[in-house]
């Protein structure tokens, strides 16, 4: 994912966004769904089996670290972005999960996405998960070097991740399923986007929703990215576990600072809300700077540090982890609700935190 400079970031978004956009649902897609659910499902049986342990996550089942976080909303937001946890100043207590995107663990020079996971604790509202509608969390899960923008929409994403369980024949099997002209223009793009990837710190990526979710009445998509005072990462061997490595380095400092921005839609054309190979250029929706995530300084090393990380890796995360003025949005985060709540039930998760698992 190209890096967007901070000189690129507006304090504000046009005067009145959009209400236009709209959701497509196809009438199969939720069979279509379900199938792929179990198949992820079915993946992680067969990777716990190999491996003789209990099963992983679906995806990004690698686990970095898991850390105790504030989440800041910032004052003096625009009225169209105060919704939700935005509504109003203040701060949340959260939980933070870095990962490798992937099903199983690999070393960390594996061209794969990367992910983090952000779940605020206290936040009021009806939430939309059946059997959790009580919980008082809210999930913001995003990725860098991301599948995802490189296919259109959840079919040709279930597409290549059927595919890519033969890497020897995935060219010839995603493009019987989603034609050549796709499979070549995906191909290409995952070439460049995540083969290509030279992940050096988790701190220092930026990471994206790739899909979109509701702000209030509006739709927008999130970008995590460092804050301007973050430093470059050092040089540093490509061990087995460097990201890890790097990020505690940096935690053993001081506090890692994170920006939260949003951009709003503006049209179908250049902000689709089906279609997450269609990048919201910051020149057509500038990025609103919303909160601010605040990691405090720890040792990763220390046994307190370790048993919030195996804590933090049982819980569960899901974009379908909020209430209404957050509603997931498009094919993708359709499909993420049936495959989030497969791979979750599968683990045995623990229940939904109502404090912090200290």
């Amino acid at each position: 994912m190209k890096k967007i400079d901070q000189k690129t970031i507006q304090n504000a978004a046009p005067a009145s966004p959009s209400t236009g956009w709209k959701e497509v649902v196809e009438a199969d897609e939720q069979a279509l769904f379900e199938k792929f659910g179990r198949e992820i499902r079915d993946w992680q049986e067969e990777i716990a089996h190999k491996a003789m342990q209990p099963p992983l996550r679906g995806f990004h089942a690698k686990l970095h670290a898991g850390l105790m976080a504030e989440f800041q909303v910032l004052a003096g937001l625009p009225p169209y972005a105060r919704f939700g946890v935005f509504a109003e100043p203040g701060v949340f207590q959260t939980v933070v999960r870095f990962s490798n995107g992937e099903s199983a663990p690999h070393r960390d020079s594996h061209p794969e996405p990367r992910g983090i996971a952000i779940k605020l604790i206290g936040v009021p509202g009806r939430k939309l998960l059946a059997g959790q509608e009580d919980a008082v969390t809210q999930d913001f899960l995003a990725t860098s070097h991301s599948v995802t923008s490189t296919v259109r929409n959840a079919r040709q994403f279930i597409a290549f991740i059927r595919a890519s369980h033969e890497p020897c024949t995935l060219p010839f099997t995603l493009a019987s399923a989603v034609g050549f002209r796709e499979a070549l223009r995906i191909l290409k793009a995952f070439v460049c986007t995540v083969l290509f990837s030279k992940v050096r710190s988790l701190v220092t990526e930026q990471f994206s929703s790739t899909a979109p979710i509701k702000m209030g009445p509006y739709a927008v998509k999130f970008t995590i990215r460092p804050a301007e005072s973050t430093e470059a990462t050092a040089r540093r061997p490509l061990t087995r576990n460097f990201l890890r490595d790097e990020l505690a380095d940096r935690l053993r400092k001081g506090d890692v600072m994170l920006d939260f921005l949003v951009q709003f839609y503006v049209d179908d054309a250049r902000t689709p809300i089906e279609d997450t190979s269609v990048p919201w250029k910051p020149g057509d929706t500038p990025l609103v700077k919303v909160a601010q995530v605040r990691i405090p300084r720890c040792d990763l090393d220390d046994p307190g540090a370790a048993a919030l990380s195996q804590a933090v890796d049982r819980l569960s995360f899901s974009p379908w982890h909020t209430t209404e003025d957050h509603r997931p949005l498009g094919n993708v985060m359709r499909a993420r609700r049936v495959a989030y709540r497969e791979s979750s039930a599968l683990r045995g998760h623990s229940p939904e935190p109502t404090h912090l698992p200290l």
